[in-house]
């Protein structure tokens, strides 16, 4: 995939996760996954909890500035599937 396009699915997963939606059928105890920047590297995150579930060997300093900026911010992320497209996309380790 090219700069632009890994950088154009990357604000378009970060605009999705980061908007508030309320589903009918939504459980109030939903647990959200982060994947953010953790001393210098990349980590999966459970919202709310300090220690990481998994940190990636890929160095954050090495993903476009772009990919790298919103990571820095923290990407929420809904489920497993999403979690899973934005590693692939990402190329993580």
């Amino acid at each position: 995939m090219s700069k632009f396009g890994k950088t154009a699915v990357l604000a378009a997963a970060f605009c999705l996760a980061s908007q508030t939606i309320t589903l009918a059928n939504a459980s109030a105890d939903a647990v959200y996954f982060i994947l953010c920047e953790y001393n210098g590297k990349i980590a999966l995150m459970e919202e709310g909890v300090d220690e990481p579930i998994a940190v990636y060997k890929t160095p954050i300093s090495s993903l476009y500035p772009a990919d790298a900026e919103l990571l820095r911010e923290g990407i929420r992320l809904k489920n497993r599937a999403e979690l899973s497209r934005l590693i692939e996309d990402l190329d993580l380790e």
